[in-house]
Order: C-alpha cells, then structure tokens, then sequence
C-alpha cells in the first residue's frame, strides 16, 4: 500500500494497483510532452519513497509496461503506451466531468478524478462522455490537456486571433496577424498534438516563442509553419455557445535571441 496527503489536507490510502496506474499515466503524459523522468523524479514529484518507486517500475516492467530503465530513464512499451493513453483519457474526462457538475476548480476536479478513474466502469466511463457532448452545466478552465483524447488523428483548421497582450478594450490584432494564413491547424497524432501557425505566401514573422515552467522555448519551424505544443494553451469551454476557446501567451522575435516583454502575444484560438 502506499500513502499520500492530497492538497485537501486528506490522508489517502491508495491500493498497489491504482499507484502503478498513475506511474503509466505520469509516463504517458511526459512522453506525450516529449520529456523523460526517471524514478527518483517521479518519486518527488507524488511524495513517496525511491524505493516506492522503484517497485512501481519492477512491477510495471514485469507486465510488460515498461522497458527496462536505461540510464535511470522510464520508457513505455508499445502495450505500455497503449494502457497510458486509456488511462489519460479517463483521467482527463472525469476531471471536466467533476468541473462541469459542480463548479469546482482544476485542482480539486483531478484530486476526485484520480480516486474514481480506477474503478469506474466502461458504462460509466461511456456515459460521461455523452454527458460531456451534450450536457454541460458550468463553464470550466483546465490546462496541459492532451486534445488526442478527444480528436481522431488529422487536420483540423480553426479560427484564431493573434493580439497585443497590453491593449484591451477594445483589442488590437498584432502587426504580425496580418502576415499569417487566416486558420491555424490543429495537427493531430498519436504521437503528438501541436497547433500549426503559417505565414502567407513571401511574408515572414522571425523566430516564434513559447513558454513552458517560467521558461521561453523556440517553436519548431519549417518553410514558415510554427508548431505550438497543444498543452501550453489554456482551455475555457463555454457552456453558451459550442466552442472552446484556447489561449496562450507567446512571443515573436526578429532574431533568435531570448523575449522581452515588448515581443509578448496572446494566441487565441476557437476550437470546435
């Protein structure tokens, strides 16, 4: 058995078998990102023991889950990746669920959601995805959400605006607004989701920036498409209209050097 204080200030027992699941779910979720953990990390990260941990991953191994760690890295299996993304998904639907039904922020939504993501049913599972298409209740704001959970794999075009951060009311459009094709893509893949910003046609923008843990990272480009990891946007479904909008902060450079202020954008997208 293991144990953790939740930030509720509860003591909560878990059984073995939903301590290995979160394990495969953190792993899927980092892989996803395009990081890697090893134990020790993980260990900290959910406040149990290295030994904890490192039973967790003998015993994820031994099922099939997990290679055997290299240079202290946890690597899924192609069955391993398998089970994380079912378990991602449960997670991430049960957390909007507890949001749209009660109104309670993200935090509390994924502490409830990981009690119940071990024992629920298919059924149950089933028919919280219907609810979630046609019933919703509270508007909810959720972030690091991972969209291969609720789209097939393809290219999906959407609307977007590019603005100054600073000016509101009324908005500005950026200058380089102007100098981008008018939908971006939602590019969807099993092995990875990322929003595609183009330039039209001889026009360019520079270096696009954006942020992840305080810190700026260089958006991947390639004959003027900017890719946009999906789980840097902040999410806000409107319960009004059908249509979730996604917003993140992100910066345009002349040249490759680190943003200042002056360079900062908010990208904001309709995601139907």
């Amino acid at each position: 058995m293991g144990r953790r204080t939740e930030n509720r200030n509860i003591d909560v027992t878990k059984a073995r078998g939903e301590l290995e699941e979160d394990l495969l779910e953190y792993v899927y979720r980092t892989w996803r990102q395009g990081r890697q953990i090893t134990s020790k990390e993980y260990a900290r990260e959910v406040n149990i023991t290295g030994y904890e941990a490192a039973g967790l991953v003998r015993s994820l191994v031994k099922k099939g889950f997990l290679c055997e760690p290299e240079n202290g890295h946890l690597e899924l299996t192609d069955k391993g990746k398998l089970e994380g993304m079912e378990c991602l998904a449960r997670h991430e639907k049960l957390t909007q669920f507890f949001q749209m039904v009660s109104g309670m922020d993200q935090q509390r939504a994924q502490e409830d959601a990981c009690r119940v993501e071990h024992y629920i049913s298919p059924e149950g599972l089933k028919g919280i995805e219907n609810f979630l298409q046609y019933g919703d209740v509270y508007d909810r704001i959720y972030d690091d959400m991972d969209l291969y959970t609720f789209y097939e794999d393809g290219d999906f075009p959407m609307a977007f605006g590019l603005y100054e951060p600073e000016r509101r009311n009324p908005r500005f459009l950026a200058t380089e607004y102007e100098k981008l094709e008018q939908s971006v893509i939602l590019r969807v893949k099993k092995s990875q989701n990322c929003f595609r910003l183009k330039t039209k046609k001889d026009e360019s923008i520079g270096c696009v920036w954006y942020r992840r843990d305080e810190e700026w990272i260089q958006a991947k480009e390639e004959k003027g498409v900017y890719q946009l990891p999906t789980d840097i946007f902040t999410y806000t479904a409107n319960t009004g209209i059908p249509v979730t909008e996604a917003v993140a902060i992100i910066a345009i450079t002349r040249f490759e050097q680190k943003p200042l202020p002056i360079d900062y954008r908010e990208l904001n997208i309709h995601v139907w």
